[in-house]
């Protein structure tokens, strides 16, 4: 055996290939099998019990037992080390070792060594062989450069053992060679941060297992983007967490490190949802200084708590820092403003209902932003509604352009805006008209000079209006089919008509029941309503009509739509019924409520008072003024219709009791199918 590791073999095109039998005997494993294939190949046996190769014609008594024939390469470089080793065959891995000493340090096509091949195949024999045969060697720059050998995705065999979970394997590594949990790949990656990334709390208590003697682990914590193990934990649990803290020195200097955003584990902790976690990091004595270290933005961990919507982490970390209110980030907005601004409801709401958060309500940003500002300029009337709820809410601060929570709400509106109104920029301008704010769609709203002082860009005005356009196109061609399919169904009734030769000719055979009573009335209503908004949603798409008529036009359109459809919706379950007769009269019941459930859950405006809670803020800010839009005593008879169609009653209350109705419609068909069924 020689004394030193021979220089590694590298793959290229110059090598011969291995055999067809010679790979099959590798990769079943036979030692036997693979002794009687080598012996038919120029081997010599000498006095000693050795056996001589003649490569080029010459004999090498040194060369060990088959090496002409193991130093082939497979097409991917693959040399019968690494064969043996990717299948786990231990004792057919000591003979080739001993035969071709120089295969140990070989690399195949992905630069993957035997030992890496081991690794990814959790062989720990293998593993054991081939650091056996590193030893064994004279040691020095070879056997290092061997065993930290990494291949093309920058891995050592301890990185693959890890990626892979062989455990068996990492404890073997970590008892021979500990040094390799300080290697990294090539992007900064260290076992023990693949570990915890992969959340493996085995792996991680197996690179953290100080030595016999004590001595703690080399490990290296290093992950990507500046990251720590600790980061990566912190995502995953409080048990692979509280693992590295254990790791005495190290383990605790990791609280207070940020990566390359400037965010600590206590930042990926909190936005990661770990309340656990958190707490965890906040026993220790760093509490305190983790929660002062903000990111690159500025963002502090109460930031990150509340863009997260976690009021109860949210409260832990106020504990820790009665002055949260000086934390703010680069553009001065503290953690109300960050929950506004990404529509974290449920933060407005806790910060609103506890007195102790009330100097937060009427903060303002470096722009001179309150958070009603924020919730009114991103279009989130839940919010909205949540802020203005609470009485120690301001309205009328204007920020540093002087804009007031009403004018950013009439900027937010564009023409194609009206045409919708279910959009919640439109939902939050109404609710500040609702609240004596401003004068809900006025003829010069678009007009107002607010709106001249920047420059118009035409690209955007150009895509407002090619966006309005395809909305008023689509909103006509569904009014126009519900018109159709309304007025067909007035001449082709369910249950036909009376012959011509008996009394009442021509009438509707099935007229006298109440089912097909509530039929006429559901079609006529959706036959009118559509109609109606057809002429609407043509009159608001006309240059040629003023923009506060346009604007009329299309906001009229947008409730009579709502409106035929429930009706068509009505009169397609009542037909039905009257098709079904009375022997089907558990269809019928499941046709009313399959037809029920488009009525409640399709239509979000019969949801919306209760979701968002308009009803409660207009009724505690402006009284019953408010729900029916009269904060000053009208002009004029139409200026009166005008508020009230503006108005919340009217945009709300009508639609949510037409669904009433129809629900009760359709309870009585069915008990009248039931009790009298000629009815």
């Amino acid at each position: 055996m020689s004394g030193a590791l021979a220089a590694p073999v590298e793959f290229g095109p110059e090598h011969m290939p291995l055999g067809t039998e010679l790979v099959r005997v590798l990769t079943i494993g036979d030692v036997s099998r693979l002794k009687e294939v080598l012996s038919g190949e120029g081997r010599t046996q000498r006095a000693d019990g050795h056996v001589a190769i003649k490569v080029n014609g010459t004999s090498s008594p040194g060369a060990g037992t088959g090496t002409g024939s193991l130093l082939g390469v497979t097409i991917n470089g693959n040399t019968a080390l690494h064969l043996v080793a990717s299948r786990g065959h231990a004792e057919l891995a000591a003979f080739v070792c001993e035969s071709a000493p120089s295969l140990v340090a070989a690399r195949n096509r992905g630069l993957d060594t035997p030992l890496l091949c081991a690794a990814k195949a959790g062989s720990r024999g293998v593993a054991a062989c081939l650091l056996s045969r590193m030893r064994s060697a004279a040691g020095g720059a070879d056997e290092a450069a061997a065993l930290r050998a990494r291949n093309r995705l920058g891995a050592t065999a301890l990185h693959e053992a890890v990626r892979l979970g062989r455990a068996g394997v990492v404890d073997l590594l970590m008892a021979e060679a500990p040094e390799l949990a300080s290697v990294a790949t090539d992007d900064g990656v260290s076992p023990l941060y693949l570990a915890a990334e992969t959340r493996s709390e085995q792996m991680v208590r197996l690179l953290l297992r100080p030595a016999a003697d004590g001595t703690p682990s080399p490990a290296s914590f290093a992950g990507r983007h500046g990251r720590t193990a600790l980061h990566a934990a912190a995502t995953f649990s409080k048990d692979m967490a509280q693992e590295i803290l254990n790791w005495e020195p190290v383990g605790p200097t990791l609280l207070t490190r940020a990566d390359s955003s400037g965010r600590t584990p206590l930042h990926f902790a909190i936005l990661h949802g770990h309340l656990d976690v958190v707490e965890l990091f906040l026993e220790v004595h760093t509490s305190i200084d983790q929660t002062r270290i903000s990111d690159s933005h500025g963002s502090f961990p109460v930031h990150a708590a509340a863009i997260a919507g976690s009021t109860r982490i949210l409260d832990e970390l106020v504990k820790k820092c009665p002055d949260y209110y000086e934390l703010v980030d680069d553009q001065g907005r503290n953690f109300l403003h960050c929950a506004v601004e990404h529509n974290q409801d449920r933060v407005v709401q806790h910060i609103c209902q506890n007195d102790t958060f009330a100097m937060l309500l009427n903060a303002t940003d470096y722009e001179g932003n309150t958070p009603l500002h924020l919730a009114v300029k991103y279009g989130f009337p839940r919010i909205v509604s949540t802020l203005l709820r609470n009485m120690s809410v301001e309205i009328g601060i204007a920020n540093k352009d002087g804009l007031s929570v009403q004018d950013l709400a009439n900027r937010a509106i564009t023409p194609a805006r009206w045409c919708y109104f279910l959009d919640t920029h439109f939902i939050v301008s109404n609710c500040l008209c609702w609240l004596g704010l401003g004068t809900c769609i006025t003829p010069d709203r678009r007009l107002h000079p607010l709106h001249q002082q920047a420059d118009p860009n035409p690209t955007e005005e150009g895509a407002s209006d090619d966006e309005e356009h395809v909305m008023l196109r689509n909103g006509t061609i569904g009014s126009v089919l519900i018109a159709t399919v309304a007025f067909a169904a007035a001449f082709t009734v369910p249950g036909g008509f009376v012959a011509d030769d008996r009394p009442s000719a021509g009438t509707a055979i099935l007229a006298r029941r109440f089912a097909f009573r509530a039929f006429v009335v559901s079609s006529i209503m959706a036959f009118l309503c559509s109609i109606m908004a057809t002429s609407f949603l043509i009159y608001g798409g006309a240059r040629e009509n003023p923009l506060s008529h346009r604007i009329w036009y299309k906001v009229l359109a947008s409730r009579f739509m709502p409106l035929a459809v429930r009706c068509m919706i009505a009169a397609f379950a009542f037909g039905f019924h009257l098709v079904l007769g009375d022997a089907n009269r558990g269809l019928i019941v499941f046709v009313y409520v399959a037809s029920l459930a488009p009525l409640l859950f399709c239509f979000p405006d019969v949801w919306i008072p209760l979701q968002l809670g308009l009803a409660r803020t207009v009724w505690r800010r402006a009284g019953w003024r408010g729900l029916v839009n009269i904060h000053r005593r009208p002009s004029s008879l139409i200026q009166l219709a005008q508020l009230f169609m503006a108005s919340f009653l009217f945009q709300y209350l009508g639609g949510t009791l037409l669904v009433v109705l129809i629900a009760a419609a359709f309870a009585a068909a069915i008990a009248l199918d039931i009790s009298l069924p000629n009815y």
